[in-house]
């Protein structure tokens, strides 16, 4: 079968074996698998040994003894699984579970068959209703993300909320926002991506715009927090400023080459400031967001994603990178 396979922090289009399964597992047959930032960082950062492909959708072709699905089932699956037994996972911080980051599908999403191992198939996968877009099905994984956020900062009705950066997970974030009944803003250099932001909030390239956007919709106090999906350590720095007091600071991104930047530490005690991140979604998650894809009350299809096959990977990657679409979806067969 084919395969984009990581060697030497290269990703390359293979020609590999069919993965064998076992007890419980599952044999995929992939139908789509999108693109993530982290595909892309992985790449940029030529990180070897690399899995690439996650955001994946597929149909059942195989099922090993004990499986909780069947052929012909077309299931979404995530892939990392924690153990739920561990100091993290009882402290409801599964992504920091050393299970969950050892964790992964076989050989990655971007192939055309995956074994998915049987803790994935018991934990982490989900069978799609009749007339679900697997499309709009492989986004499951990063709208958890998305919604494990929102969770973590704690989002009420009423709240006004910044976004900054507004790719594929900007957008996402600002349409969950929409559904908690916050109200958004968002900032992007990128006049497409501010356009696009337009049916959950307002949105600017301007950061003193953005900064009054936050004050405007918020009666004067500023943002009650302000989510980085993308920016640069100098914006977080500015955005401080942005906040009300006893507001967050929400990183929701890595960032790459230059991760370091100064704060004034005396604003965030004063001001009784909260700065936190949110990683990777928990189980339960994964559960809430497929089922708001599969009710079709969040609609991932927004992103207008663009569809490439396989041997057109590079093209795919670079679609994304220089902002030619919001998402990139590989279809393997």
């Amino acid at each position: 079968m084919k395969a984009i396979l990581a060697r030497d922090g290269r990703a390359a289009l293979a020609e590999i074996p069919v993965p064998e399964i076992g007890a419980g597992e599952l044999l995929l047959a992939v139908d789509v698998c999108g693109l993530c930032g982290t595909d892309v960082m992985k790449l940029d950062t030529r990180l070897v040994g690399a899995v690439l492909g996650h955001e994946l959708c597929g149909t059942v072709a195989k099922v090993g003894a004990g499986a909780p699905f069947k052929t012909g089932d077309r299931v979404v699956v995530s892939h990392h699984v924690p153990c739920l037994q561990c100091h993290y996972c009882r402290k409801d911080q599964q992504s920091m579970c050393r299970q969950f980051k050892a964790t992964n599908i076989d050989p990655g999403g971007f192939a055309e068959y995956v074994r998915i191992p049987a803790l994935h198939a018991r934990h982490a996968a989900f069978c799609l209703p009749p007339g679900l877009d697997p499309v709009a099905a492989s986004q499951t994984e990063p709208l958890a993300c998305v919604l494990r956020n929102i969770k973590r900062i704690n989002v009420s009705e009423g709240d006004t909320i910044g976004v900054v950066g507004l790719g594929a997970m900007g957008q996402m974030t600002g349409q969950l926002l929409k559904l908690f009944g916050a109200a958004a803003a968002g900032l992007d250099l990128d006049t497409a991506r501010v356009a696009s932001f337009s049916p959950w909030g307002a949105a600017t390239t301007n950061a003193a715009e953005f900064s009054e956007m936050g004050r405007k919709l918020s009666d004067g106090r500023g943002f009650d927090a302000v989510i980085f999906s993308a920016g640069t350590p100098k914006l977080i720095e500015q955005s401080l400023s942005w906040l009300r007091d006893g507001g967050t600071l929400n990183v929701f991104a890595s960032f790459h080459p230059d991760p370091v930047l100064q704060l004034d530490l005396n604003q965030v005690y004063h001001r009784e400031l909260s700065i936190l991140s949110s990683y990777s979604p928990s189980l339960s998650d994964l559960k809430e967001s497929f089922e708001l894809i599969a009710t079709k009350r969040f609609n991932p299809l927004s992103l207008s994603p663009l569809s490439f096959p396989l041997s057109s990977f590079d093209d795919a990657v670079q679609a994304v990178k220089f902002r030619r679409t919001l998402k990139s979806v590989l279809r393997p067969r």
